[in-house]
């Protein structure tokens, strides 16, 4: 279940087990088991997507050295050249139009949130990947 979405849902059914159970108490227990079982569902589900990755990319045991070359290298690579893109048109303002700028600078945003993204929100406490359990 996505993080975002899950305490709005699990308050939505939380408040709809207390109405159609009039006892707390079975109350509770409904929303108990509901929790349990979202829990087991995502775990299976995050359990496919990792054993349809395996399968898809192969192991990283199970494949060459140059292949894991490759696969280790392309973000760095890819976030270097836009860095190094973007480095070259500040230094050399004519080299680039505005509207070039302006898209690498959206592209180095999004490259470097990819690498240092979840570190900033771990740093802040918001920690995305954490599910909350009421």
């Amino acid at each position: 279940m996505n993080p975002l979405l899950a305490k709005p849902i699990i308050d939505l059914v939380g408040n709809v087990f207390d109405r159609v159970f009039p006892d707390k108490e079975q109350a509770q227990k409904a929303k108990q088991e509901f929790l349990s079982k979202s829990a087991e569902l995502d775990q299976e589900q995050t359990r496919e997507f990792h054993d349809f990755i395996v399968a898809y990319e192969g192991r990283g045991d199970q494949v060459g050295p140059l292949l894991q070359f490759l696969r280790g290298s392309v973000r760095p690579v890819l976030t270097y050249t836009l860095a190094g893109l973007y480095g070259w048109g500040f230094i050399h303002p004519g080299e680039f139009t505005p509207e070039q700028m302006q898209g690498l600078f959206q592209l180095n945003l999004i490259s470097l949130g990819f690498w240092y993204g979840e570190r900033a929100l771990k740093n802040l406490g918001l920690n995305l990947g954490k599910r909350e359990q009421t």
